[in-house]
């Protein structure tokens, strides 16, 4: 023991004095060390638990929306879905609270409107069962939903989604679109907007995550070069519902074109109301089979995988018109499940699982299929006895029923940011 308040006899208070700030200078170096390896192996085990996260898309996709946490998305994986996008999570502008509370790093906040944890332990479940080549996604957007803040920038907004679900899915899919008021602000897609998307693409692709979008046929139309940023569009020349107010004008070509290396899959939605699909089917009375087979011939074979958008009409872009590369690889054909199934109504194109089979077996065989389908919505399934799901899967055959399954349980034992 050494006491400080004596002064040694043999006249040694110097030396101690050495000894002892020695002694403090050897534990304080330790103690750093051994902080700073305790945070690089905290940092490690951070980004391996994030690697570990990462998942490649597979060769061919049958997409599935879902909105809840629910049996039916374990049953839909079960039956064929391998790529499962939740809906939807949303940008939330924080900057006022920054103010108060200097230790916030990032002005916005990412918060989701189906239950996070659920989510959470249904991915864990589904991967212990073995579908662990399941991707889930987390989609922005949706019919009346919030597009992207122009305050903000694509980093922060990025930077809030990973904080909230970076460590739990493997990507995002982009389904901005309008809003049943026509005088909505988000029947305008805005330039930071766009802007924001696509940088918010090209840094997820930089980490490794998966990107879709999934535009209302309007809103990327091969048939169409007209471009606009509106969502409330007429379209009086078409002569089949002219009057309809929420047509679009290629605005996600925007986001293809410019930022199309960031993209990976591109979900046409053929049920987007009064959609050129339909215009097709019921009001041209053509094949819903042979319509597949046309849109992929008049893409591949007609266009050369692109087609041609007048982005001049819109100066404030500053973008040129061009050509929009649209491969194949990319292509994602979007349906509706059982909810369209309607006789009696020609709103949204209803396509039959044996006339999409029709199709694929077709483009199969010219080497011409696409990437896959994707349906709208999971939370759907079973509705008039149709379940898209495995009849999809019979066409894609991307999976054989495991013979494994088990009863989800969900533990509400944790608090998310979720806002349902």
């Amino acid at each position: 023991m050494i006491t400080m308040n004596k002064v040694p006899v043999n006249g040694r208070r110097s030396s101690v004095k050495c000894s002892v700030g020695f002694f403090i200078v050897v534990v304080t170096l330790l103690c750093s060390c051994i902080f700073a390896f305790s945070m690089d192996n905290l940092h490690q085990r951070k980004d391996t638990t994030m690697t570990t996260r990462k998942r490649s898309l597979p060769e061919t996709i049958l997409v599935g929306y879902t909105t809840k946490c629910s049996e039916r998305v374990l049953q839909a994986v079960r039956e064929g879905v391998n790529v499962v996008i939740w809906s939807f999570v949303d940008i939330k502008n924080i900057a006022s609270k920054i103010e108060e509370d200097t230790s916030c790093a990032t002005k916005a906040k990412c918060v989701s409107s189906f239950d996070l944890f659920c989510a959470k332990q249904m991915i864990a479940q589904l991967d212990a069962e073995g579908y662990d080549d399941t991707v889930h996604l987390v989609s922005f957007g949706g019919w009346n939903g919030n597009h992207l803040p122009d305050e903000l920038s694509a980093d922060d907004i990025y930077e809030a989604w990973k904080d909230l679900a970076g460590d739990i899915f493997h990507g995002v899919d982009w389904d901005l679109e309008g809003h049943d008021r026509l005088d909505n602000p988000t029947n305008l897609f805005s330039i930071e907007c766009l802007e924001s998307m696509g940088r918010f693409s090209e840094l997820a692709k930089k980490d490794g995550f998966i990107v879709g979008m999934a535009p209302p046929q309007s809103y990327l139309d091969i048939e169409e070069s007209r471009f606009s940023r509106y969502v409330n569009l007429t379209d009086p020349g078409r002569g089949w519902h002219d009057d309809f107010h929420y047509f679009g004008q290629n605005v996600y070509a925007y986001l293809l074109s410019k930022y199309g290396d960031y993209i990976d899959f591109v979900s046409i939605q053929f049920y987007e109301s009064y959609s050129r699909a339909g215009l097709e089917v019921f009001n041209n009375h053509m094949a819903p089979e042979i319509y597949l087979q046309r849109y992929v011939d008049d893409l591949v074979s007609n266009k050369a995988e692109s087609f041609f958008v007048n982005f001049d009409q819109d100066p404030s872009l500053k973008y040129s018109s061009r050509a929009v590369s649209f491969p194949l690889s990319k292509l994602v054909f979007g349906f509706a499940n059982g909810w369209a199934a309607n006789d009696f109504d020609n709103k949204a194109c209803y396509f039959d699982p044996k006339k999409i089979g029709l199709a694929h077996d077709v483009l199969v065989t010219s080497k011409q299929a696409p990437r896959g389908f994707m349906f709208w919505v999971i939370d759907e399934e079973g509705t008039k006895d149709i379940y898209f799901s495995k009849a999809l899967n019979d066409v894609l055959k991307i999976r054989a029923p495991k013979g494994n399954d088990v009863l989800f349980e969900f533990e509400a034992t944790e608090k998310t940011d979720s806002i349902a």
